[in-house]
């Protein structure tokens, strides 16, 4: 790949709300993921987990449980083929103790890149996206199975979007890019 077909990448990536019904072939879905898991991290901690949910009834049961109810929101969410449910998980000692050194924990940091790295990874396959942090936890850990003790941090939702690409609105990098100074 040329700089060019990665900065593509990231003019074309955008948050989709409308998915076709068309499934996602695992085949698809298992080189988006194992390709994110390349993802760098903190001490090489891997701080997660992932729950890929591709199951038909059960994307749309997960979907019901991302939906706020009072104003429906993420309502597109239960016609999302799949959900990948970003679970957040402990880190390794080292991490600790790199915590109690510089007070910042890299967890939060290492998911963004984990996030980061699959929804480009899914733009590469054709696959549209969309990062959820607003949902049910419990309802969703009980659909599939997810531990008490864990923290599911993240819902990914795939499909292959219906939606334009956008033009990106950003911020003049005159007003956030400094070189050298401030």
């Amino acid at each position: 790949m040329c700089a060019e077909e990665l900065y593509a990448l990231y003019r074309t990536r955008q948050s989709d709300r409308k998915f076709s019904a068309t499934p996602i072939p695992q085949e698809v879905l298992r080189r988006i993921v194992e390709n994110a898991l390349l993802a760098p991290s903190a001490t090489n901690q891997q701080p997660w987990s992932l729950v890929v949910v591709s199951d038909p009834e059960r994307s749309h049961r997960v979907g019901q449980a991302v939906v706020r109810r009072m104003t429906k929101m993420n309502q597109f969410a239960t016609e999302a083929p799949v959900h990948i449910l970003v679970v957040a998980e402990r880190g390794n000692w080292l991490a600790s103790i790199g915590k109690s050194v510089v007070k910042l924990d890299y967890r939060p940091i290492d998911l963004g890149i984990l996030v980061a790295h699959l929804v480009l990874a899914a733009q590469a396959e054709g696959v549209g996206s969309c990062v959820l942090g607003w949902f049910n936890e419990e309802a969703v850990r009980k659909e599939v199975g997810i531990p008490k003790s864990k923290k599911i941090a993240l819902d990914i939702v795939l499909g292959y979007s219906e939606q334009a690409t956008r033009e990106k609105k950003r911020k003049d990098p005159k007003s956030i890019l400094h070189w050298d100074k401030w």
